[in-house]
């Protein structure tokens, strides 16, 4: 995720704020959704390629978990 981010500071360079996630994980770890729940970061091309990269991790398979849905902060700020 900080790959994608650093290459949309190219083209905004004070761009930084929070961005919140909700996620769809299944038993088996897969992420099913994923989609942008709230940002204040004014980019909507950085909303959507976050949400992508999202929905292809995978937390690991956990027995006897049912599917959740939850939501997931993250905070992108440029390093200094």
């Amino acid at each position: 995720m900080y790959r994608i981010y650093k290459r949309q500071l190219r083209k905004k360079p004070a761009l930084q704020g929070k961005m919140v996630l909700r996620l769809t994980i299944q038993p088996d770890g897969s992420v099913t959704a994923c989609s942008v729940d709230s940002s204040d970061m004014d980019s909507p091309d950085l909303d959507t390629k976050i949400a992508a990269r999202v929905k292809k991790f995978n937390f690991g398979a956990k027995e006897g978990v049912p599917t959740i849905t939850i939501l997931y902060p993250i905070d992108f700020l440029p390093a200094s």
